[in-house]
């Protein structure tokens, strides 16, 4: 086979595999439900993920630091 050929074809087999990948990842991310809870410093309804529980994260509203609380405590 020419070198070029077998170039292409190895470009194509990465493409795929990395468009697999994402369109996946994007899937699985897809079936996560969002909760919310309220900003302790401006009272604004927040959302986030399962997966953010107990981490840090700033109010889009206000800046104000938070902490995701646990989704028995969340709000909907």
């Amino acid at each position: 086979m020419d070198t070029t050929v077998v170039l292409v074809i190895l470009g194509v087999a990465a493409g795929l595999v990395v468009g697999g990948v994402l369109w996946w990842r994007r899937r699985s991310r897809e079936d996560e439900s969002f909760y919310h809870f309220r900003c302790p410093k401006c009272k604004r309804r927040l959302r986030y993920l399962s997966r953010q529980v107990g981490h840090k994260g700033r109010c889009s509203n206000c800046s104000g630091d938070v902490v995701f609380p646990p989704i028995s405590q969340s709000i909907d």
